[in-house]
This record gives structure tokens, sequence and C-alpha cells, in this order.
């Protein structure tokens, strides 16, 4: 048989790396896998010496939040260049979220018309819920559903009442799909905000204060409970506590469908690193002073289903330093979550599987894309990433993101670089540039 592609390397396989594998595709998918002498193709990479990982497929992103769903065309780009292949982006989009048929229908058309990598969509809500769209997004192919505990705005990114949220869950939970929550009480974190307004503390080490950790384990309360209640699977969407992790394993071990993800931020960086970064650091949830240690520690345990990006195309005039209160929150991320988790996971003693679980596997199983996205399998997409065994230091001016040409990862050392990646076993990003043009990805929804 002779193949379209062949892909050479060592590969990350769902049971462990096998050294000098090799991977045929054919049609797009990944059609045999084996090790020793490469077969016969019409194209070969040889990626001997690096690791061969799926694609990644980061399971949170906001592209809508500047230029609305085209937004999307430049943050699948840059996603392109860090080895994403798959992004599952959030519904708060300009001017509005994706809580109906008609706007998930558009947001699709617009995905396929722009991307340059596949992408799987969230749905949203109203404050007064309308069942009946839930489960019209459900058939139209969204993956999740996403809500707040908190108003960051009050039509973009509401806060969902208790009883209409108790209404949402219920309903989502006959589509069998997940319900993630931004999980920050809002009565807790107002307060503080006022507190330190009147003070006259605006600078970045009030972020964490102003937002303590009981406003995130109120909030996680809530949505553990109001799923345990419904029969929902309930799902922390980025927390920033190690108690998150140890929450839902609790309502877990009681019977209930309960999980907890984190974002990379959450395990690169701490409070002070955070200072040191002014607004550019500021996300919601804040980094803390405390944490990371303990949520790796809890994702060594088993207890995290996946690590995202959390990726926001902010330009930083959205991030001024002298009021963090106004400042955006969010970041930059996608085009530096692999090589930022590689490097951060190589730190601690831990392999390419490690990696592997956390940024393919875990988001693929968890929004229903396995087992055509997540791993290197026969049968699934060919999505793959290269990641060379090379020591760098990241510089912003590489970046693919023109919508916000930086990150809070700038002159940070990673121990990986991504030098090759392919989408459905087209060659997507050759180490420099993006290869692959608007349009080429596609909408993908649950299998």
């Amino acid at each position: 048989m002779r193949f379209d592609l062949v892909v050479k390397g060592d590969l990350v396989l769902p049971d462990g790396v096998a050294e000098n594998g090799w991977i045929g595709v054919s049609d797009g998918k990944i059609a045999a896998i084996g090790e020793g002498e490469a077969p016969d193709s019409a194209a070969f990479e040889d990626a001997s010496g690096s690791h061969v990982y799926p694609g990644v497929v980061d399971g949170q992103t906001h592209a809508g939040s500047i230029k609305g769903f085209k937004g999307l065309e430049d943050l699948t780009r840059s996603a392109a260049a860090g080895g994403v292949t798959t992004i599952v982006d959030m519904p708060f989009d300009e001017p509005d979220p994706v809580w109906s048929r008609d706007l998930l229908d558009a947001k699709v058309e617009i995905a396929n018309q722009v991307a340059y990598i596949d992408v799987a969509l969230y749905g949203s809500v109203k404050k007064k819920v309308e069942v009946d769209e839930i489960a019209a997004l459900a058939d139209g192919g969204a993956c999740a559903f996403k809500m707040s505990t908190y108003e960051a705005n009050p039509h973009r990114f509401p806060r969902i009442p208790h009883h209409e949220m108790t209404r949402a869950f219920s309903a989502i939970a006959e589509t069998g799909l997940t319900v993630a929550v931004h999980n920050e009480d809002q009565e807790i974190v107002d307060d503080a905000i006022a507190q330190f307004r009147e003070a006259r503390q605006m600078g970045a080490n009030i972020h964490h204060a102003s937002r303590p950790p009981l406003a995130e384990l109120l909030a996680n309360s809530v949505i553990l409970e109001i799923g345990a209640h419904t029969g929902a699977r309930a799902h922390i969407v980025h927390s920033s506590l190690a108690r998150g992790f140890d929450m839902a394993r609790q309502y877990r071990e009681q019977g209930f469908e309960a999980t907890c993800e984190t974002c990379i931020h959450y395990l690169v960086f701490d409070e002070a690193d955070v200072i040191e970064k002014g607004a550019r650091g500021k996300v919601n949830p804040p980094i803390r002073p405390d944490q990371r240690e303990a949520i790796w520690e809890r994702l060594e345990a088993g207890d995290g289903s996946f690590v995202s990006s959390d990726h926001c195309s902010w330009p930083l005039e959205r991030k001024p330093d002298d009021d963090i209160f106004k400042a955006a929150p969010g970041a930059p991320g996608v085009e530096c979550l692999l090589p930022a988790m590689v490097t951060a996971a190589a730190a601690r003693g831990h392999g390419p599987a490690m990696v592997a679980d956390m940024l393919c596997e875990g988001p693929a199983r968890h929004f229903g894309l396995w087992p055509q996205k997540g791993a290197i399998r026969v049968g699934g997409d060919a999505d793959l990433a290269i990641v060379s065994p090379e020591r760098y230091r990241h510089d912003d001016a590489t970046l693919h993101c023109e919508l916000a040409p930086w990150s809070p990862y700038d002159g940070m050392e990673f121990s990986g670089r991504v030098t090759g990646v392919w989408l459905r076993g087209q060659k997507a990003f050759d180490g420099k540039d993006v290869l692959t043009s608007p349009g080429q990805g596609r909408f993908v929804r649950p299998v």
C-alpha cells in the first residue's frame, strides 16, 4: 500500500511512546502505525528524534470577543502555529452570545469560511432560559454549554440566576452534554472591588485579593450542587484553586458527574509573575500566590479533565496598568499552550504522556470528539504536531496572532519547539509559516 503521507518519529500513542515509529496517512485519516523502516508514500516527513503528538484540542478559547465570529480566522491561524488542530470556542461573542440555533448556525457558517483548523463550539443560554433553544443547539452540533455565576456584561456575559440555571441544567442533562460555568460569586467579588476602589488601590497586586478564593469556592458549590440535583454533567471551567479539583472529585465519589479543568497559566505562573507583568497577567479567576504546586499535584493524581489556553485576543490598549479593574481579563495563549505544557511537565519529571493526556485525549473525550480527535490511532483524523527537543526563548514577535500579537509568555524559556503540524493529513505549519488557508478548517460536532 502506498500512503499519501508518512510521518516518522517518536510517536506519542495512547499506550506510550513508540520510538522510531511511523504513521501512514490516507485520505486524511491515520491508516496504519508501525515501527522501523517507513513504507512507501507520496510525501514523507522525517521527524526522527522528535516527538510526534496528536494534534492538540484546546478546550477553551474566546475567538469572538473582539471581531465577533470572524475572530475565528485570526485565532485559528495562531493555533495552527502552536500545534493546536482543534479549538473548542466559547459562546460569549461580540455582539451576541451563541444562545440560539440561528446564532450557532451563523457561527458554523463563518467557521467553515475562515478557520485554518477545525472548530467545535459551545452554546449558551439567556438569563430567562429558553429550554427549546437548548435542544436546538444540541441538535445543531454544540458540544457543550457555558454560563456564568458572575456578570461581566449584562448582555454578552450575563449572570444566570440560580433558579434559571437549574432549569438550564435540567434541559442540558437531557442532551447528555457538559454544562460548564464561569465560577465566581457576584456579591463577594463586587464587594471586594468596591472596597479596593474606595481605598484607591487599583494595581495588579490587588487582583487576587479583589476576587478572593471564597468567591470561587462558593460558585463551585452552586455549580456542583445544581449538577447533582439535575443529573447534568457539571464542569468547573477554569479552576485557579486545588480545592476545585477536590470538590469535583468528592461529587464523583458520591455518584455524580462532576469535572474540573485548569488553564496553562495556572500551571506556569504564580501571583508574583502576574504582579511583574501588570495587566498583561490579568485573568479571571486570578492566578493565585500559592496554588501552582497544589494544582499540579491534582493533575498528577488524575483529578483534572484537561488543560486549556483560555485564549482571548485582547489588544494591549484593553490592558491598562494604572487601573486593574478596567483591564480586560484574559490573554492570548493558544500558540504557546503546547510548548509551555511540554516545558512545565518536563520540569516536574513528566514525559509526553502527561502532555498528550491533558491537551489531546482529555479534551477530545470531554467534548465527545473522541475517537476522531485526541490520539494517534488507526481510523482517527491525521491531526499531528511535531515537537522538537529544542531549548529556546519565546519571542512574541514570532506569533501568528494579528489581533493581539503579544502574550504573557514573552521571554520564557521553552524546552520544546513546534516544528510541524498536520490537519487531516495536510501540512498546516512548517515551523515558520502557517500553510493552510481560511476555510480549510471546518466545524466539527460530537461523534
